[in-house]
């Protein structure tokens, strides 16, 4: 079982539902990856920067300027849908996964700068975990911790990559720093510290307005940990983002 504290960006919902689920130490969604973006290598549009990294910095900013729909998955692990709009916080989350051999799925909604979560774990009754009621996260710790998760975190490590270069009319590669950027990415300062090879390459997609629909790398093995391969998608870019706190009957106490 795992044992990273993943504590931002794609990988958090599931190092969340793994550690309340006792096997690690360490909202309504959308699973259609469709919508407004174009796969990578379609023709690049006049307005695109030339230069690779100007493109990519540009796209990543403009994910925390729109609402979209993403679909993030992490390895075999399991996959996160759902809906953010970066300005306001708001968001809805689910991810279905499984974790030795037990099926689970974890929700969660931001609303009002505040993050609930509902696991539903089989034949278990622990409030949070019975797939009935929400916890209330706590929200310090500051950014990338649980109860201040964000679905752009993850991009926003693209605007420090470097080496970028075209691979195509609309995508590129590059190499991600995990000194720099690692905690964004979920790995712990005790991981890092493990690991020889700092530097990741990566593969970014746009569509024909020069926004970021894909972004994929490979989190380097840890440990007894195998190598991770993580890829988002982004899409519906604008949607109409609505989500309600649970009803404060379903929210656990204590």
């Amino acid at each position: 079982m795992s044992t990273r504290m993943m504590r931002g960006g794609a990988a958090l919902v599931l190092a969340a539902a793994l550690a309340m689920s006792g096997c690690a130490n360490n909202g309504t969604s959308g699973g259609d990856t469709g919508g407004t973006g174009t796969a990578a290598g379609d023709a690049k549009p006049a307005d695109t920067p030339k230069d690779a990294t100007a493109a990519l910095v540009g796209a990543a900013k403009r994910l925390q300027e729109d609402s979209f729909k993403t679909a993030i998955k992490i390895g075999d692990d399991g996959t996160m849908t759902g809906v953010m709009d970066p300005k306001t916080k708001v968001g809805e989350f689910t991810m279905v996964g499984a974790a030795d051999g037990t099926e689970f799925k974890t929700e969660m909604r931001m609303v009002d700068g505040t993050t609930y979560m509902r696991i539903t774990m089989p034949g278990t009754d622990i409030p949070g975990m019975d797939g009935k009621t929400w916890r209330k996260l706590d929200a310090k710790g500051g950014p990338g911790t649980l109860g201040n998760f964000d679905a752009t975190d993850t991009a926003k490590t693209l605007e420090s990559a470097t080496d970028v270069k075209w691979a195509g009319d609309n995508a590129v590669t590059g190499t991600i720093d995990l000194d720099k950027a690692g905690e964004q990415l979920g790995m712990g300062a005790a991981d890092l510290k493990k690991i020889t090879t700092k530097s990741i390459p990566f593969e970014a997609g746009f569509d024909s307005e020069g926004r970021l629909v894909r972004y994929a790398l490979t989190m380097p093995a840890v440990g007894s940990e195998a190598a991770t391969k993580m890829e988002m998608t982004y899409s519906d870019f604008g949607l109409p983002v609505k989500v309600a706190a649970p009803p404060a009957a379903e929210i656990a106490k204590g």
